[in-house]
């Protein structure tokens, strides 16, 4: 029987090694449709390409992955219908998924497709926040790698608490231990060097030297999309251990999120929570 103190260390270094793997409410009318029009639009960035007629977003009632893909929809002023799953009821709808996992993106008759890092690039193409620019196309993609290796980092502090197993613990690992790793990891994440400032302190330097509020340019890309949500899941306290108030340490980083927040889509998209 391996030591807790050893199954510790393990899970921390696979941590590191979950660079390489994530698991990663809006308005709606009574229809379940998002009210723009789905008249053709052309974006802040100036995209003039038609949305499709009908679009689906499939997901848990939650932020977590597909977040960044609602609010480029809604940032893009894009329709669609946010289809939100209950838990009682993924069970069942499992295994009529092509992969087993969520989110999923239906469009017009289209069979799914998954991916939410492929989803956001997808609305970004129809929508014009993922910039024709080649250079700035990279800026955009570094800074949603970034953000992607982040939420890596974090996951093995949050699911070994829902699924020990994925760390070589019993699935049936009492509550009390769990909770116990999870502290030792989350206090790892913290310490001095440690991958929650140290991510943030990257995302901070980007948006300073930037210097617009915004992670790319001088407007909206899928890449603050995809940071807003991750910053906010910080603020949240639903991670037991990182301060609620991490975030207000980095002045670029505050400022982003404000800025975020008083765009009137996102503004109308979290006021109706």
């Amino acid at each position: 029987m391996l030591s807790l103190g050893w199954r510790v260390a393990t899970v921390t270094l696979m941590a590191v090694a979950a660079q390489a793997f994530v698991p990663s409410v809006a308005a709606m009318n009574p229809t379940g449709m998002s009210a723009a029009s789905p008249a053709m639009r052309a974006s802040p960035q100036g995209s003039n390409i038609a949305p499709p007629s009908k679009l689906k977003l499939t997901y848990f009632d939650i932020e977590g992955v597909a977040e960044k893909v609602r609010l480029a929809l809604k940032v893009g002023d894009i329709p669609f219908e946010d289809e939100r799953v209950d838990f009682a009821s993924w069970q069942s709808l499992k295994p009529k998924t092509p992969y087993g996992q969520l989110p999923l993106l239906t469009v017009e008759e289209n069979a799914p497709v998954t991916q939410s890092a492929g989803m956001l690039r997808y609305v970004g193409h129809l929508t014009g926040l993922y910039p024709e620019d080649c250079m700035k196309a990279l800026k955009v993609d570094e800074v949603c790698g970034l953000q992607e290796d982040f939420a890596k980092a974090l996951a093995p502090s949050i699911y070994i608490d829902m699924r020990p197993h994925l760390y070589g613990y019993d699935e049936n690992l009492p509550t009390e231990q769990r909770k116990e790793i999870q502290n030792k990891l989350r206090s790892s994440l913290m310490k001095e060097g440690g991958d929650v400032r140290r991510f943030l302190g990257y995302f901070e330097d980007i948006l300073k030297d930037n210097g617009s509020g915004f992670f790319v340019g001088d407007s909206v890309t899928i890449a603050d999309c995809a940071m807003l949500p991750q910053l906010r899941q910080l603020k949240s306290g639903r991670l037991a251990g990182i301060p609620v108030t991490i975030v207000d340490e980095y002045p670029h980083l505050t400022n982003f999120c404000n800025k975020m927040m008083s765009l009137p889509a996102i503004s109308q998209h979290y006021g109706s929570k």
